[in-house]
């Protein structure tokens, strides 16, 4: 008795399954290149957004610390003039100043503490060249976090006030840097503020050797 071979047909996928992969393949190379392209300007928005609010948040804590404290420029420099009335040096209590600036600076580490993980959100209308959908739309959360320390650093400013006037500015310049958590990893931003601390305006010619707010800058 002869047998009878037969060939079985091979199969293949079914077509819904090949279409289905190919999609899923199609999308991810779609979302690959758009992550690849947008990521750069969704870096730079985020990093943007990072910077203006957590500028504002160092400036409203050292505001507030600094009109608790009630701090006047005559608590920080002293203007010593002669019989005649004339200035003849500015001089400034470098103690008061470091220890000012040290505890400031603990204000700003405990607001940050205190906040934990910010949130920024970036509109995805930024993302497009157009007024009409600049700030509109869905928005993309980020976290931001403290990525260091906090420096602080004094700077003394002369300017012109008017005739046989100067104004006197201590500056508190403050430096934060930051990491936003993105998609993909993080982007490293650094809060940059300046607060004027003290000011006055000083009557009569003030001499040649300025005031110098030399120092260490603090950091926590």
């Amino acid at each position: 008795m002869r047998r009878r071979w037969r060939r079985r047909r091979i199969e293949g996928p079914p077509p819904a399954l090949v279409t289905l992969v190919l999609g899923v393949l199609l999308a991810a190379a779609v979302i690959g290149l758009l992550q690849a392209r947008l990521r750069p300007v969704v870096a730079s928005l985020a990093r943007a957004q990072t910077q203006n609010t957590m500028a504002a948040v160092l400036e409203r804590t050292v505001a507030d610390d600094l009109a608790q404290r009630g701090v006047s420029y005559g608590d920080l420099v002293t203007i010593q003039r002669d019989g005649e009335g004339a200035i003849t040096a500015l001089t400034c209590d470098m103690a008061s100043l470091n220890l000012l600036r040290a505890e400031l600076v603990s204000q700003v580490l405990d607001t940050l503490d205190d906040a934990g993980q910010s949130t920024v959100r970036v509109p995805l209308g930024s993302l497009f060249d157009s007024e009409l959908l600049w700030a509109r739309g869905p928005s993309i959360r980020a976290k931001v976090l403290a990525a260091g320390t906090v420096s602080a650093e004094f700077e003394s400013e002369f300017s012109s006030a008017g005739v046989n006037q100067t104004m006197h500015r201590i500056w508190l310049d403050l430096s934060v840097p930051m990491t936003v958590l993105l998609p993909g990893g993080g982007v490293e931003a650094e809060v940059n503020t300046r607060l004027c601390v003290a000011e006055t305006v000083i009557v009569g010619q003030v001499p040649e050797t300025y005031l110098q707010l030399d120092g260490p800058p603090a950091s926590g």
